[in-house]
């Protein structure tokens, strides 16, 4: 309890009990909150190695956040299971970003390397599944917090 409302009686909301045991949960609209299908320039702002939790194959999880555009700092997710069939597509997305790995177990301890890479990707939704693919890389480095980190002439 914060000491500074310590004074403050305690709410009573008994008043709304049978209204919130009969009443249903609001419609979430998420078209308000979905970025739509379209391409944006992105920055890899995390990549990391995680599990499936439904297949347990190992996975890269992809966060990326949108530079341009007006969905500026929203985010776009991305799952890619590594699998015998997933593999030649991991490795394209890794050689997009510039990540060439001479062994692919190397991948867990370079995966950090994947942060601040700039993309050019494509968000498309089939039948209410929505995927993200890369198209190409943009430039070099930036920070995950957008900032580059380019040679001062000074």
């Amino acid at each position: 309890m914060n000491s500074s409302f310590a004074f403050e009686e305690p709410i009573d909301l008994s008043r709304f009990n049978h209204l919130y045991s009969t009443e249903a949960a609001a419609e979430s609209h998420p078209s308000s909150n979905t970025i739509p299908d379209g391409r944006y320039e992105v920055v890899v702002a995390e990549a990391s190695l995680t599990t499936s939790q439904s297949s347990g194959n190992p996975m890269v999880r992809w966060v990326l956040r949108i530079t341009g555009s007006t969905f500026r700092d929203r985010i776009l997710r991305k799952h890619s299971a590594i699998t015998e069939k997933s593999l030649p597509y991991v490795k394209k997305e890794l050689e997009i970003c510039g990540l060439r790995l001479a062994s692919f177990s190397d991948l867990s301890m370079r995966v950090s390397e994947l942060e601040g890479v700039e993309l050019e990707v494509a968000k498309i939704t089939k039948d209410n599944d929505s995927k993200v693919y890369f198209n190409r890389a943009i430039t070099s480095q930036t920070a995950p917090d957008g900032i580059t980190h380019d040679e001062l002439p000074f």
